[in-house]
């Protein structure tokens, strides 16, 4: 009999690898995979070139703030191959909607991925972008037993409120130095370290957005030895000095290029992650012996001290904003812009110092964010289409020559029902470079205005002018 249940064992594995190799590509993507139990949602699935179904694989799954599916695969998929982990991302997740749909979008692919595929249930992991992180947060937390980390880009908690202290998963930030969410992120960074909690926060130069390839590979590596370190994994002494190896030369880097308070918390991490997995006695000493430094001391008070003087003058701003918006008359745009310090601003972020220019361009994204899309949106919803043309134009104010900031304003004029203005706005947006006429196609911001015959006049000579050849120079 147990020889006979281990041929139908074996049997079942190549059958099981046999249809995975037939419906699921190994080593590429497979763009939609169409969930069996709710065909409504569906997701992009990366399965490493070593797959097999005779051996239990990590699973990282997915959300996209726009249900992007691709985009966090792409980023993800070097890393993927190189430590075998499977990708999982749904068209389905979102971010700023009343409702939930991430948790949905969850469940569908965790039990579409779980009939399909080979998975090693102690380590399943999330990873979410901006809505999609906080998302990633809040259902780790509801279901600790069965996510084992997160990766959280571009955003941080669900509620602030919530205690770290026996976090019950892993926890890898990301964020760009020039995100709207950067503060947010250095202070989750700090309470993840007051609460000795496993996690940790990483920058890269960027806006608001998933991380590049190379730090979607460290936070994967990172997690791969925090699985050695829980017993989730086997241990892989080659894998552990290989990436020690690696940390380690990018603090001994900043050490020799005299960036002290960096090395100090480059060798402190060096220490905290491969405590138990080698010997770190010696990144310990300098950590410590670096951290002791009047130089370090006061470089990471300095940038405590510039964190908080710019989380003030977003507060300001905030205030000075809201007022504006909350007043009968809406004031002309270019004084609420001068008010609000935009042009300093943006003199700031072309010409100041590294550290004045990084701050502006924060500043501004923060305030960019809630004058093109929150504010713009609440002043909607109550039909007040003064104030929310008034925000906008701050959010013009900003970027000038931002077509998508002009489509905007056409699209609060358009639900206004503010024909000329909506076409005086589409023309601004198509001189600063607007091509996407698909886009109004489908827009029902404009459902009041689409049967306007000037409405249709300008779209149809609009789409001729962008379709028509560029003359040849003489």
């Amino acid at each position: 009999m147990r020889r006979c249940s281990s041929a139908r064992g074996a049997l079942l594995l190549l059958l099981a690898a046999a249809a995975c190799a037939e419906d699921l590509a190994v080593g590429r993507v497979t763009e939609k995979v169409v969930c069996r139990e709710q065909p409504a949602q569906s997701y992009a699935l990366y399965l490493p070139p070593a797959y097999t179904a005779d051996k239990r694989w990590p699973i990282l799954y997915l959300l996209d703030a726009r249900g992007r599916a691709l985009a966090p695969v792409e980023r993800f998929r070097e890393a993927a191959a190189t430590y075998g982990w499977i990708l999982a991302s749904s068209y389905d997740s979102r971010s700023d909607t009343k409702d939930d749909p991430n948790t949905p979008a969850l469940q569908a692919m965790w039990r579409d991925t779980h009939a399909r595929l080979a998975l090693d249930e102690r380590r399943a992991y999330l990873a979410g972008f901006s809505g999609g992180a906080r998302a990633s947060v809040a259902i780790a937390l509801a279901a600790p037993k069965a996510i084992a980390g997160v990766i959280g880009c571009g955003a941080g908690l669900h509620d602030d409120r919530i205690s770290l202290d026996g976090l019950p998963f892993r926890y890898f930030g990301t964020v760009g130095d020039r995100d709207f969410n950067y503060y947010e992120m250095r202070a989750l960074e700090a309470r993840l370290a007051a609460a000795k909690a496993a996690g940790r926060v990483e920058y890269f130069a960027g806006g608001h957005d998933w991380p590049p390839p190379d730090l979607a590979a460290e936070a994967i590596a990172w997690m791969e030895t925090e699985a050695m370190k829980s017993g989730a994994r086997s241990r892989d002494d080659g894998l552990v000095a290989s990436l020690y190896a690696r940390d380690l030369a990018r603090a001994d880097a900043l050490a020799a290029q005299g960036r002290q308070a960096e090395a100090f918390q480059r060798y402190a991490r060096v220490a905290e992650d491969y405590r138990g997995l080698a010997d770190v006695g010696v990144e310990e000493a300098r950590a410590a012996d670096l951290g002791r430094s009047r130089v370090v001391r006061k470089a990471l008070d300095d940038a405590k001290s510039r964190d908080e003087d710019d989380r003030e003058a977003i507060r300001a701003i905030a205030r000075k904003l809201n007022a504006a918006l909350a007043s009968p008359e809406p004031a002309a745009s270019a004084a609420v812009a001068a008010q609000l310090g935009i042009p300093a601003l943006r003199r700031k972020a072309a010409s100041g110092s590294p550290e004045e220019r990084l701050s502006a361009e924060r500043i501004l994204a923060n305030l960019r964010v809630q004058s093109s899309f929150y504010l713009p949106e609440e002043l909607l919803a109550k039909k007040d289409y003064a104030h929310a043309r008034l925000s906008l134009e701050v959010a013009a104010a900003i970027d000038p020559d931002d077509p998508l900031v002009y489509y905007n304003l056409a699209c609060a004029a358009a639900r206004a029902g503010q024909v000329g203005r909506t076409l005086a706005d589409l023309q601004d947006a198509v001189d600063k470079g607007f091509r996407s006429f698909a886009r109004i196609d489908g827009d029902p911001d404009f459902s009041a205005v689409r049967a306007d015959p000037r409405f249709r006049a300008w779209l149809e000579k609009a789409r001729a002018g962008a379709d028509a050849p560029t003359p040849s120079a003489p």
